[in-house]
């Protein structure tokens, strides 16, 4: 076995997380791929195939769909708990200028699309420097890089201490080498974490002329000079966050989304062929035989056969009408699967309640990827935090309030009269019309009342 020895689930999984990405990328990158989605029609050859592709429409509701569910996720802030230290940590956690809230972005993304992710917190490479201050001095701290699906290639886990960890992780990654001041070429490496007698290690290889793996660079990172007992990696899934591969939230929906570009590929084949009239004589033959019979209001046919006739063909048939039934269809099952922002709203208000049961599918999946998004970005933020030599509780929470819950003025008057007749506090009013998207969800008791204080007495309720 070599360094770039697959995992037999990445293995397993690796077409369905390509497939899932070609899709969220669009019309350019599913008609890149040509044949892999859209099989040729028998006896094609190369023009009519390209003409075949260029007529297909790939509606891309599997895009729509991620960033309707990122957005659920993020439609209210995260939640950080952080100690004061560590601000220039939340708004820089890349090295590289994504703030914690960016990254935690990305990360979702990835999981809604894919399933899998995992993250990295390293070190960057300081010279004479044992203790974390004399890091520090150096300008040096921790940072945390994201990895896709694609990207991690191997894992394996082992009992220490009585409890199951990662004891490796083989990351691919693509090492930029330049080759003049304006041009640089990427070529591949292998990123090796370990443990050694409970000590973390690191290592890169790369491929030397011959296609042979040579040991690049092997470190044991140290924090303030004490060896790392375990391997500073965080996966990220939909349902938990052990390396177990999940299958991918929005599988089901893509396969539906790349059947539906297939049949708008045959109904727009269909249209060209069939969509205009054709022209047909009959009963008229002509010795000339570049002779040719023009049409427009300013020609006219003089057909001296008595039997002859002149006539539009046109397509009548039904089996246009079966395509196009078959991608309202799709479209439909789309929207069953989780692409519910692409369906046409009724016209008709649901109740709260009904709207409710009829995203709680969604809900469910969302709910299951934003507990394990927090769990993943708490971990990685604690290991930033004992990293950078700083004490205190860390914690980061997503979004799991995904429907606005927004009050009716029935519900708002019962609240009032509530206040008024002394049942409830100023306090719980308050609390109540926030969670009812009254009042915005980052305004606090102490500000609110603070406007009403400033502004101009009108008799209002608060």
């Amino acid at each position: 076995m070599s360094v770039d020895t697959k995992h037999s689930e990445y293995t397993e999984n690796y077409e369905a997380w390509e497939r899932c990405e070609h899709a969220a990328e669009g019309q350019d990158e599913i008609h890149e791929y040509g044949v892999k989605y859209l099989p040729r029609l028998s006896g094609q050859n190369d023009a009519e195939y390209y003409a075949y592709k260029q007529r297909a429409l790939y509606y891309n509701a599997t895009a729509r769909t991620i960033n309707g569910l990122t957005g659920m996720l993020f439609m209210k802030p995260e939640t950080i708990e952080a100690p004061a230290a560590m601000d220039n940590i939340i708004a820089d956690v890349t090295m590289g200028g994504l703030s914690l809230h960016q990254f935690a972005e990305m990360v979702s993304e990835e999981v809604i699309t894919i399933g899998r992710c995992g993250v990295l917190v390293d070190y960057p490479p300081i010279v004479n420097a044992v203790t974390l201050a004399q890091a520090q001095a150096q300008g040096a701290r921790p940072y945390a890089t994201m990895y896709d699906a694609e990207s991690i290639i191997n894992w394996k886990t082992g009992r220490i201490n009585n409890v199951e960890q990662l004891t490796l992780v083989v990351l691919e990654e693509e090492n930029e080498i330049p080759v003049d001041e304006f041009e640089s070429k990427c070529e591949p490496q292998w990123r090796v974490l370990d443990l050694v007698n409970g000590a973390y290690r690191q290592r890169v290889f790369r491929k030397d002329k011959r296609g042979e793996f040579i040991l690049f660079e092997e470190i044991f990172p140290q924090i303030n000079g004490r060896v790392i007992n375990k391997i500073p990696f965080e996966f990220f899934g939909v349902r938990d966050n052990t390396p177990c591969v999940d299958k991918p939230p929005l599988l089901d929906l893509v396969d539906v989304n790349l059947s539906h570009y297939r049949t708008t590929a045959d109904y727009e084949h269909g249209l060209h062929f069939t969509g205009l009239p054709t022209p047909v004589v009959t009963g008229y033959y002509s010795d000339d035989k570049s002779a040719s019979l023009r049409i427009g209001s300013g020609t006219a046919w003089l057909l001296p056969d008595p039997q002859s006739k002149a006539f539009y063909l046109e397509f009548t048939g039904q089996g246009l009408g079966e395509l196009r039934e078959a991608l309202r269809s799709k479209e439909a099952m789309m929207a069953t699967l989780g692409a519910r922002i692409l369906a046409p709203e009724k016209r008709a208000a649901e109740a709260a309640q009904t709207a409710n049961i009829h995203r709680s599918s969604e809900n469910s999946v969302l709910a299951s990827i934003a507990q394990s998004i927090s769990v993943g970005l708490t971990h990685v933020m604690e290991w930033l935090r004992d990293w950078s030599g700083i004490t205190g509780e860390v914690k980061v929470e997503l979004n799991r309030d995904f429907i606005p819950n927004s009050m009716t003025a029935q519900d708002v008057d019962s609240l009032v009269k509530s206040w008024q007749s002394g049942a409830i506090s100023h306090e719980t009013l308050f609390e109540n019309l926030v969670a009812g998207d009254i009042i915005a969800q980052d305004t606090s008791f102490d500000d609110e009342m603070e406007r009403i204080a400033t502004r101009p007495a009108t008799g209002g309720l608060l």
